[in-house]
């Protein structure tokens, strides 16, 4: 890339951006920094590879920059969250600089050697104001998609809900598990009763849960008449212990008494 200014200004301003972003604790020098990482650097890149030593408008090389860079973070998205590590800070921080030196890199390749000197300016062209209306829109629009993927949005009308499950242990353990699971957006209290074939006789749990949070119980199944016990777990919820919220039942086939 040497003796092509701007490609070497975009790899050096590719790994600083990835650098600052990664590692400094402030958000708002984060977000600026994260700004042209994501929505113009790695486009500027891809496009002066593609076109070469072809001249366009800067408002043309602007506009393609900021598009080709949201492509870059869609199909980046895909890439990443092929590998264990996922979609992190840390792997955007490699990936992306790595697009635009490799773009630099190509770019630098297929132009023409830069001149030594240059007997006169090409005067810059004026911007068209539907160019820029159009960037201005893909900016807003970049920045408020990088906003919003930091924030939690609430989801104040999305309802929850309380899961019951049952599973027989390993085999030489002889018991079920039983087990309640909390994804209420609140803590919640339930009674959790457990049956055991022709037993009038429940043992009762108090379970006492917070948001996403699980709790299992181990209960010891009695022998039936045929080799299997019929175990049937009712969930109740505290304020409702009349009401009937869940039940799972099963067949299990262990010999150990009821606790």
């Amino acid at each position: 890339m040497r003796g092509h200014r701007d490609l070497e200004w975009v790899s050096v301003a590719a790994v600083a951006c990835a650098v600052i972003a990664a590692l400094v604790p402030l958000e708002l020098i984060r977000l600026v920094a994260a700004l042209p990482l994501t929505l113009f650097l790695p486009g500027y890149a891809l496009v002066a590879a593609a076109f070469a030593s072809r001249e366009l408008a800067p408002p043309k090389r602007l506009t393609l920059s900021v598009g080709t860079s949201l492509m870059v973070l869609v199909l980046g998205a895909f890439v990443l969250n092929v590998f264990p590590f996922g979609l992190t800070t840390a792997s955007w921080a490699v990936l992306l600089p790595m697009v635009v030196i490799a773009a630099c890199r190509a770019a630098a390749i297929r132009r023409d050697r830069p001149a030594r000197r240059r007997s006169r300016r090409s005067p810059l062209p004026r911007p068209q104001p539907g160019s820029i209306a159009l960037v201005s829109i893909a900016l807003l629009i970049g920045a408020g998609a990088l906003a919003l993927a930091q924030k939690p949005l609430p989801a104040e009308d999305a309802e929850g809900y309380a899961a019951l499950w049952m599973l027989p242990a390993d085999a030489e353990e002889e018991t079920a598990v039983v087990g309640v699971i909390n994804n209420e957006h609140d803590p919640a209290s339930y009674r959790l009763k457990v049956r055991l074939g022709e037993d009038k006789r429940a043992r009762t749990y108090r379970v006492e849960l917070d948001p996403g949070e699980e709790r299992t119980y181990e209960i010891g199944v009695a022998r039936g008449a045929s080799g299997r016990t019929h175990v049937v777990a009712s969930l109740y919820r505290e304020e409702q212990p009349t009401h009937l919220y869940r039940r799972v039942t099963s067949w299990l086939p262990r010999q150990k008494t009821f606790p």
